[in-house]
């Protein structure tokens, strides 16, 4: 007897996304049997470019919890399986293709996709990290976290495992960085912090939210904490190292900067970074010839996690300094002078 082919229905949750739903849908509309989106408070026709295109749209009050939206989506699917995807998202059919096959395995209740994160809209530069979007249709299987949502703790809990998989999807929010989507997470993470003040995974992530807010000080007393802890994985534990490093540098702490760097990331673009940082260390203790090592080094000029204009900027200064022979601390000092917040607005 053939095997029924699994179903896969896309689950959206939008508000004022006028700009890129229709990318998103178009991205899954020849392979998703259903299309949900839900809606939390459009006010730029978004719902209607949405309903265009075939989705089914549904209204939810925003309550300030992520996860109640998607499990609200949850209710509306009929499919067998569920990718859940961001309005600012496409997901690779190609990709999908090669590996569905999946989804006919009775002990895998979700996949973890490849999120490729666009730093520019033109895909030049790019990062990426690994996620479960991909899972069975489950009364059991169920968000949580009203910021960065998890539906993996409930997977498991219901006894399946989960796949690893090169399924891939596009993210292009980081292209256009929002002040406003900034906040609205950093409040929504303060709030979710008072209800469970011993989340290590939970204050990483209000951590790195408030370095990307600019509020240093409160990150610093987040990530100190975590550093080392065996809650976050590898690639966490590097990110909230060279965190608390680029606020090291911002208040002059240069030994810090070394002690919290002695370590070596097998990721390029985290290397990259670790580099970058000391690099900019070394050229405010005037060890020029280090900096510019360290600036040319292969990772620091491949990681899309370094503003490659800065560096190369920083490198050819470098280089007429090493060039006259004759470094000069004023010199240096004025490269360096806004100081602190020009080193840190290098990194992204």
């Amino acid at each position: 007897m053939e095997k029924r082919t699994p179903t896969l229905g896309v689950a959206i949750i939008v508000r004022n996304a006028a700009s890129t739903i229709a990318k998103a849908i178009e991205s899954v509309k020849f392979l998703a049997k259903q299309i949900v989106v839900i809606d939390t408070g459009s006010t730029d026709g978004t719902p209607v470019i949405a309903t265009r295109l075939g989705a089914e749209v549904y209204h939810f009050t925003w309550t300030n919890d992520f996860s109640e939206a998607r499990n609200h989506a949850l209710r509306h699917m009929r499919t067998d399986w569920i990718l859940s995807l961001d309005a600012d998202e496409t997901f690779d059919e190609e990709s999908f293709l090669k590996e569905h096959a999946l989804l006919y395995n009775q002990a895998v209740g979700g996949i973890q996709l490849n999120i490729i994160n666009a730093l520019s809209y033109d895909g030049g530069t790019q990062h990426s990290h690994s996620y479960t979007r991909l899972f069975r249709r489950d009364v059991r299987i169920r968000y949580t976290g009203s910021v960065h949502e998890q539906v993996a703790e409930s997977i498991r809990t219901a006894g399946f495992t989960i796949a690893e998989s090169c399924m891939q999807i596009y993210h292009y929010g980081y292209a256009e960085p929002s002040p406003e989507k900034v906040q609205r997470n950093l409040e929504l993470l303060r709030k979710e912090r008072e209800q469970h003040p011993n989340d290590v995974w939970l204050q990483y992530h209000l951590g790195l939210t408030e370095f990307a807010a600019g509020n240093l000080r409160e990150a610093e007393q987040l990530l100190t904490p975590v550093l080392g802890s065996k809650q976050l994985s590898a690639e966490q534990q590097e990110l909230a190292q060279i965190r608390a490093a680029q606020i090291a540098l911002a208040h002059d702490h240069l030994l810090r900067v070394e002690q919290l760097l002695n370590f070596t990331s097998n990721d390029v673009h985290r290397e990259g970074l670790r580099l970058f940082v000391l690099a900019a260390a070394k050229s405010i203790q005037q060890y020029f010839a280090d900096a510019l090592t360290l600036f040319t080094q292969p990772a620091t000029m491949e990681s899309h996690l370094v503003e490659q204009q800065h560096r190369a900027h920083a490198a050819a200064s470098l280089q007429k300094v090493l060039a006259a022979q004759t470094p000069r601390t004023e010199y240096m000092r004025t490269t360096t002078s806004s100081g602190d917040d020009v080193w840190l607005g290098m990194f992204k």
